[in-house]
């Protein structure tokens, strides 16, 4: 018996220890996609639970657009606008990026990449005017809260 829990120790605590390391390490790497970035703790937290709400402007026929972020890279909007949004480049230089498409509203996708160093103040009722890929201009704000989703 001695001998088998030896034969069964010696073989056994290597897996078991290569196998806690693959799960500890499984988590430091999804850890990282959110704290390893250039935008600051806050950023997320805001993004996550705030609204950003786009006052998209068109000639004829501008209207607001509330966008929720989700964690898992989902992007839900008040009106029938979804998508996703993503992280790319290397720490230092990172974008961030989403796109967002309509079958029922014009324009029908809408798109942007921003560099997320950008993003190292973020509060509730940062306010800023930019562009979609597009050409198509916006007034963006941060509403605190989600009315929907």
């Amino acid at each position: 018996m001695n001998s088998y829990v030896k034969i069964m120790t010696a073989r056994s605590v290597p897996k078991l220890i290569a196998f806690c390391l693959i799960i500890i390490s499984s988590f430091t790497l999804y850890a990282q996609q959110i704290t390893n970035t250039d935008a600051e703790p806050d950023y997320w937290t805001n993004l996550y639970n705030a609204t950003i709400r786009y006052t998209v402007m068109q000639e004829e026929n501008s209207f607001d657009l509330d966008l929720y972020f989700g964690r898992n890279g989902s992007l839900k909007s008040n009106l029938e606008y979804q998508g996703k949004w993503w992280v790319k480049g290397e720490e230092g230089s990172q974008l961030f990026c989403y796109e967002i498409n309509s079958d029922l509203r014009d324009p029908s996708f809408l798109s942007e990449c921003f560099p997320l160093v950008l993003m190292n103040n973020p509060r509730i009722g940062a306010r800023w005017f930019a562009k979609f890929d597009q050409g198509v201009m916006y007034e963006a704000i941060v509403v605190a809260g989600r009315d929907s989703e």
